[in-house]
């Protein structure tokens, strides 16, 4: 998502002097937030009043609305700031954000101070330029002394020992691009042979003819150096513009400066665009609200005076991802349930009913599996999802058992008012011992009525609860009436009680039936319904499988044994999806059955 702000700098980080803490800005936050797709770093760093933010606005043609500059001699920058116009990558769609770093060696900040920022420039970055100016010399490897603190001031995981901390970090390091500001000397080495300025830097950091001359810290900066940062590449950057006019440098455009600078501009500018890769940890891709938890996290182990550990941050991302893939889905699902069935509160058909809770809670996995689909070293997706289905279970089980009372409700008026006839013909003693047949035609009327009109998964419940009570109760009124009318006729007592026995035995007999078949009916549809949800989750997990190893395809190559692991898995999926369309037309067919009248 492109940002919609007005395009200009940011500030990042800000570093408060009476609390001593660093903090994300509110702005920031909100801009990370609304990033989406692959993003990478450039952080520049160096010693303050070296040209930093000048560099930056030349490189991004920010003009007036780019990084402060003037010439004064304190830091312009304070904390960390970031200009929220990337250059985007047309081949590969990266978008990459530039960052100015407060200067380092300022008299107004401590050592401790600078290492904090620059071990957060090394953490934030995909690219960590330094700029400096003149050539490499003892100097300027001093001005590189904190990376000798990079195995004290980041950690990849917990309680590692310096020296192995020391042999990751380099596996978690950005590119390093070296700029040599106002370079006026040729490139040459002790033979005199023309050098690149990747070689003239290579030169100055290997030359071991050069090594007694070295002091202790200096030989150690190199080996950190040549250790930590395995990319390296260097530019070499003459003055901007005559001496004459450098007190108005910042106001003059790209190209008023000097050709060859503007040349070495654009060529730092190209390397830049095309060798800025997006920020990972782990292999995986962050993006803006990932990147803001990530550094939400280092700085808040930096404000408590520990060490920023990226497998801790790692573990916080995760987490705030799965929670923020659990609130959406939440959200989602909620909005997509209260349309369908709260302010909609027509009755639906059983089969209805599920067919559109499967449809929500489907979008509601996806929602949810498109934040927090990251499964490497998460320990925190399967109690997000099981939180989520646990919710929507809760959620469906009220729907249904809310849409099972209301067709109860509407079965029971259904009833009332198919039997009302027969039940006042019986208050009437409209029947006789002659004319049973009619009554029997009455009740089967109102069988065949209730079977057409009568919905919901308590169908033939409710019916069955009708017989055993209600009309149990008709039939013995018909008894009596009988029984009187015969006894005023003078007729055969025995005769009548057997008719009406065989009558209630015959009732009874269907009754227990009915019973037996709800009963396992309900049996097989729980059972069908368990089998059903394994087959989700089994199509699900095989689904996971298989686009992890595309993306594994994609990053390695694919080989034979890949492809025969591939195949396979989508026969499996295939055979879930087969399965489960059978499951489905069992279930349905299963529904069906149970919603009449007997079974």
């Amino acid at each position: 998502m492109k940002s919609t702000q007005k395009e200009k700098p940011i500030q990042v980080v800000k570093y408060t002097k009476e609390t001593q803490k660093f903090e994300i800005t509110q702005e920031a936050r909100e801009f990370f937030q609304q990033l989406d797709g692959d993003i990478g770093f450039v952080v520049v760093c160096g010693k303050y009043r070296t040209g930093k933010s000048f560099l930056l606005n030349k490189l991004l043609d920010a003009g007036g609305e780019g990084f402060k500059v003037d010439a004064a001699t304190d830091s312009c920058t304070q904390g960390i700031w970031m200009y929220t116009k990337p250059l985007i990558n047309p081949k590969t769609n990266v978008q990459i954000y530039f960052l100015d770093t407060e200067g380092s060696e300022s008299i107004e900040r401590t050592a401790n101070h600078d290492a904090k920022i620059f071990a957060l420039a090394i953490l934030m970055s995909s690219i960590f330029v330094f700029n400096q100016k003149g050539c490499i010399d003892e100097t300027s490897i001093s001005q590189l002394q904190l990376t000798t603190t990079l195995a004290k001031n980041i950690q990849v995981q917990d309680q590692n020992k310096e020296s192995v901390n020391e042999s990751q970090i380099k596996y978690f390091t950005p590119k390093f691009v070296w700029i040599l500001r106002d370079y006026v000397l040729e490139m040459k080495d002790k033979q005199q042979r023309d050098l690149t300025p990747k070689e003239y830097m290579e030169y100055c950091l290997t030359d071991e003819s050069q090594y007694m001359k070295q002091n202790e810290q200096s030989k150690k900066i190199r080996k950190s150096l040549l250790n930590f940062f395995k990319e390296r590449q260097c530019f070499p950057l003459i003055t901007p513009i005559d001496d004459t006019q450098l007190s108005k440098v910042n106001q003059l455009s790209l190209n008023q400066l000097r050709p060859e600078f503007q040349k070495t501009l654009l060529q730092i500018k190209e390397y830049l665009l095309n060798n800025c890769s997006p920020k990972q940890i782990h292999s995986e891709n962050v993006n803006g609200r990932m990147f803001c938890a990530m550094l939400d996290n280092y700085i808040s182990v930096i404000n408590r005076g520990g060490v920023p550990n990226i497998d801790t941050a790692w573990d916080s991302i995760l987490k705030n991802e799965c929670q923020q893939g659990f609130e959406l889905a939440r959200k989602n699902y909620q909005n997509s349930f209260n349309s369908f069935f709260v302010q909609n509160k027509n009755n639906r058909k059983l089969e209805e009913t599920f067919l559109i809770l499967s449809q929500i809670r489907s979008e509601c996995f996806d929602t949810f599996h498109l934040i927090a689909g990251v499964r490497e070293m998460n320990k925190h997706y399967e109690d997000y999802k099981q939180k989520l289905i646990d919710l929507m279970n809760n959620t469906e089980n009220e729907i249904l058992n809310q849409n099972d009372e209301n067709h109860q409700l509407k079965n029971q008026e259904i009833i009332a008012q198919e039997t009302k006839k027969l039940q006042d013909d019986v208050e009437k003693e409209n029947y006789t011992a002659d004319d049973l047949h009619f009554f029997s035609a009455d009740f089967v009327s109102f069988l065949l009525n209730y079977d057409k009109q009568a919905s919901g998964a308590r169908k033939a419940s409710t019916l069955y609860e009708y017989l055993k009570l209600t009309h149990s109760n008709l039939l013995k009124k018909l008894e009596k009436s009988i029984r009187l009318k015969q006894n005023k006729k003078g007729g055969t007592q025995t005769n009548i009680n057997q008719e009406l026995a065989q009558e209630i035995r015959d009732y009874d007999s269907q009754f227990k039936l009915l019973e037996q078949n709800i009963s396992q009916q309900d049996t097989q549809l729980k059972k069908l319904e368990v089998e059903k949800q394994k087959l989700d989750e089994e199509k699900k997990r095989l689904k996971d499988e298989l686009e992890k190893m595309q993306n594994s395809n994609k990053q390695q190559g694919s080989n034979q044994t890949n492809i025969a692991e591939k195949q396979k898995l989508e026969d499996d999926l295939k055979k879930q999806e087969k399965d489960k369309q059978e499951l489905n037309l069992r279930l349905k067919n299963l529904t069906k059955k149970k919603k009449g009248c007997c079974g």
